[in-house]
C-alpha cells in the first residue's frame, strides 16, 4: 500500500482538526526517518513563468541532468509559485537542506544551477530570491 492509498483509509477516521495535524506530524516524521534522498528542482510553469520563458528553462534543466548523468535529482513542473516579478523561477530542494528558489532563470543559469548548486552544493546567492522553507 503506498502513502496515498494509507491516507485515503485514514481520512474515514479523522474527525477534528488536531486529529489531522497528529497525523501531519506523524507522516513527516516518517518521512525523515525514512531519508527521503531525492532533489526536487521545480520550474514555475504559469501564464507569466512560461511567457517569460520557463518552457526552454525545464528543458535545459533536464538536458543538463542527463548529460551530466547526475541521480537522484528530478525535474518537475508546477503552476504559480507566487513570485511573477521573478520570472521565471526555478526552486531547489534537496534533503536536509533549506529550498532555495531562483527568479530570473535563463537556460544560462539554468546551466549553472546543475553544475553549481546540484552537482557543487553552492547555491548561487545572486540570483536567490527567497531561501527557506517556502
Amino acid at each position: 500500500m503506498n502513502v496515498c492509498q494509507w491516507m485515503v483509509k485514514q481520512m474515514d477516521k479523522i474527525k477534528t482538526f488536531e486529529e489531522l495535524k497528529t497525523l501531519n506530524r506523524t507522516l513527516k516524521s516518517d518521512l525523515q526517518k525514512k531519508g527521503n534522498s531525492k532533489t526536487t528542482i521545480t520550474v514555475g510553469m504559469a501564464t507569466c513563468g512560461i511567457a517569460a520563458g520557463a518552457k526552454a528553462v525545464f528543458e535545459k534543466l533536464n538536458s543538463e541532468l542527463l548529460s551530466s548523468k547526475v541521480k537522484n535529482t528530478l525535474v518537475s513542473s508546477t503552476g504559480c509559485l507566487g513570485y511573477c516579478y521573478a520570472e521565471p523561477v526555478v526552486e531547489v530542494r534537496s534533503p536536509g537542506v533549506p529550498p532555495v528558489l531562483y527568479g530570473g532563470v535563463d537556460e544560462v543559469l539554468a546551466a549553472r544551477i546543475i553544475k553549481e548548486h546540484i552537482i557543487g552544493g553552492c547555491p548561487i546567492k545572486e540570483f536567490i530570491v527567497e531561501r527557506g522553507d517556502i
